[in-house]
């Protein structure tokens, strides 16, 4: 009996144990099974905001296309973007949207910048989190409708255009150069080299000029165009990308810089452009030509492959080579084939400040000076000449020279 009760106290002890051990594998199993749905939900709450990420985001992009597509009107740019927007969403999508918003610019850079945020519903409130997960993004689309241009600066260079720029400093070169016994009372060419240097501070009339603060013909020409590239440069934002080239004129048309699409290179070349040495001609006609030969057509489209063309001529007007050609204005002939082959001709005319008394402003100049200007607005393009009588008006006139360039390309805000 007594091995009876043993056994038994044995069995109901394996009993308890047993019910122990079938308790804490259910509390386990439940604890399991809690984790495992939490990460189940978890993950496709995940997966529902990355698809939802994905969708707003491919619609903003869309929409942001078709906002600066061609056939979209300035003013309808933000309408389009949100009409295109909305209609890639579902209507659940569509509802969810909180913010919508729409940046546009026009002109030759179309651009179009949409933000936007949605409230995705989550699967399962209080267990994941809120009711809703923000979404939000941008999207942006830009194309750059670029107009090519080729500029090409061709600049007097010739021995006059060492004349001061208005008669005041006419009037003070003269009186600076009294003394000096080769160029005495000097007003012409006043950059030739002078046998008179005052304390040794001089070796030509154009330092001496310089030092007493007396502007020169060539002098505003840098500025002004200067000026020009200046001008055309804050177009760059509107879509204008230009090339500068500088040629010079005097005995012949001298190639100097070649068109480069970096402003400021041509802007500093402009600013150390000298005149020809010593007594040079002034041969306009022969220059031009020459200068036409090395030129391919200029009735280019604007596209970079094919750059709409300009020649700017920068002159007094008067050509003279000590009678090797007849003294007097340019000539018509190569002006007019620039023109019946796409290039527009700018002219601007620097005032040849009167020298009366002067022997070679008397004997070759005057009798031809009034026929100065007639000929210049002859070789010009329509609407591309421009004059001026003094160095403010020489500056104002290449501020319009440069207005009227990105009128005729139609640049618009």
């Amino acid at each position: 009996m007594r091995r009876v009760g043993q056994y038994w106290q044995e069995l109901v002890k394996r009993g308890a144990q047993l019910n122990s051990e079938r308790g804490s594998l259910a509390l386990t199993f439940a604890l399991s099974a809690t984790v495992l749905l939490l990460v189940g939900v978890g993950s496709m709450q995940l997966a529902m905001i990355s698809n939802g990420k994905s969708k707003y985001q491919s619609a903003a992009d869309t929409a942001a296309l078709a906002a600066i597509a061609p056939t979209t009107a300035d003013d309808k740019m933000a309408e389009v973007a949100e009409e295109t927007f909305m209609a890639n969403l579902n209507a659940s999508e569509r509802d969810a949207v909180a913010n919508f918003n729409v940046t546009i610019e026009t002109g030759r850079v179309r651009s179009a910048l949409i933000s936007y945020t949605a409230n995705q519903a989550t699967m399962a409130p209080g267990l994941v989190g809120g009711a809703y997960t923000p979404i939000s993004g941008t999207a942006r689309a830009r194309k750059a409708d670029y107009r090519y241009v080729d500029i090409d600066l061709w600049l007097d260079g010739s021995a006059s255009m060492g004349v001061a720029a208005d008669e005041a400093g006419r009037d003070k070169l003269r009186d600076l150069s009294k003394d000096d016994p080769e160029h005495k009372n000097c007003a012409f060419a006043c950059h030739m080299p002078t046998k008179l240097k005052e304390s040794h501070l001089y070796s030509t009339s154009e330092q001496r000029a310089h030092a007493n603060g007396v502007k020169l013909r060539h002098d505003i020409m840098k500025e002004s165009v200067q000026i020009l590239i200046d001008e055309l440069h804050d177009a760059y934002p509107r879509g204008l990308r230009a090339r500068y080239g500088v040629a010079r004129m005097a005995l012949d048309w001298e190639r100097q810089l070649e068109l480069t699409s970096d402003m400021q290179t041509a802007r500093d070349f402009v600013g150390t452009f000298q005149l020809r040495p010593s007594h040079a001609p002034s041969r306009l006609t022969p220059s031009i030509d020459t200068g036409r030969k090395t030129l391919a057509s200029g009735a280019g489209d604007g596209s970079q492959a094919k750059p709409e063309k300009f020649v700017v001529i920068v002159t007094d007007g008067m050509q003279f080579d000590w009678d090797r050609i007849a003294p007097g204005p340019i000539g018509s002939t190569p002006c007019q084939d620039l023109k019946s082959r796409g290039f527009r001709v700018g002219v601007v005319q620097l005032k040849y400040v009167r020298l009366d008394g002067d022997g070679a402003f008397n004997k070759w100049v005057m009798p031809v000076y009034d026929q100065l200007t007639p000929a210049l607005k002859a070789c010009a393009s329509a609407g591309y000449y421009f004059h001026a009588d003094n160095p403010d008006e020489v500056r104002a006139a290449f501020r319009q020279l440069a207005k009227t360039l990105e009128e005729s390309l139609r640049l618009t805000e």
